[in-house]
């Protein structure tokens, strides 16, 4: 079965999800990929899109084992009626815990009938090179991963009608785990190594980074996603707070041995 559309939808704050998602979508063999980055804050002041019955797939980081809030909001901009939809988490090497169950119980309310999930693995936001999680992934045996889930999804919907699919399971509890509390705290900036380049506000998810004669971080809106950080040529963003510390302290010691991608189809 030829499909002519394919969707890409992600949320990608360090160019994880994004990454799995364009490997999946393209060993589909659509006619056509259209790309939605719902990253950018600006994407929820935009036009609703609409979205009747081409195959989408959605991709999200998992933040505490859940949905990144924003996420959610911006997925509001779609208007679907009964579209297929294939979900992707991906996580750094801990847990996805009900991450992918709440993005379905959300996507089946917003019009979307989600007929296959995935769980992939990207490098870690507190990830630092003396404390790797999950460093570099996805790498090449996860892309690999990624179009082996792909053809499947094409083999499943050679199968049958890609519309009249059942919702498929997915792990997860009812209640969602609980969203841990953070204080207002946010990654900073070294002075001596910053030049003022302006790229740590650029790639920030909520713009809460101001870059003028110095690098100001509005800590209360920071969602933590350490994009930043990883984007920063000069190595000038660090998060070097005592609590941050410690969370990259545990995980370090109990999540470094590697995990790998889980399909529900």
């Amino acid at each position: 079965m030829k499909l002519s559309t394919v969707n890409l939808i992600y949320f990608s704050p360090t160019g994880t999800s994004e990454k799995i998602v364009k490997a999946i979508g393209q060993e589909l063999g659509a006619k056509q990929i259209n790309e939605f980055d719902i990253t950018p804050l600006a994407f929820a002041s935009s036009e609703n899109l609409k979205i009747e019955s081409e195959l989408s797939i959605i991709a999200i980081p998992v933040y505490g084992g859940r949905v990144p809030e924003q996420a959610l909001e911006n997925l509001k901009k779609f208007e679907v009626k009964n579209a297929p939809v294939v979900l992707v988490a991906v996580y750094g090497n801990r847990d996805f815990d009900d991450a992918l169950l709440e993005l379905k119980d959300f996507v089946l309310e917003i019009g979307f009938t989600p007929f296959a999930a995935a769980a992939f693995i990207g490098e870690h936001s507190f990830s630092i090179d003396s404390k790797p999680i999950a460093k570099n992934r996805p790498d090449n045996p996860d892309l690999l991963k990624a179009k082996q889930f792909g053809e499947e999804l094409l083999l499943k919907i050679q199968d049958g009608e890609v519309n009249g699919f059942k919702v498929c399971d997915v792990p997860g509890n009812i209640p969602y785990k609980a969203k841990g509390k953070m204080p207002d705290i946010a990654p900073t900036t070294k002075e001596e190594l910053c030049d003022l380049c302006g790229i740590c506000a650029d790639v920030c998810p909520v713009d809460v980074i101001v870059v003028a004669d110095k690098v100001v971080t509005n800590a209360e809106a920071c969602i933590r996603c350490c994009a930043c950080i990883k984007a920063c040529p000069k190595g000038a963003r660090v998060f070097d707070i005592p609590l941050i510390d410690g969370i990259r302290d545990k995980l370090f010691a109990n999540c470094s041995e590697r995990k790998e991608p889980e399909f529900f189809i």
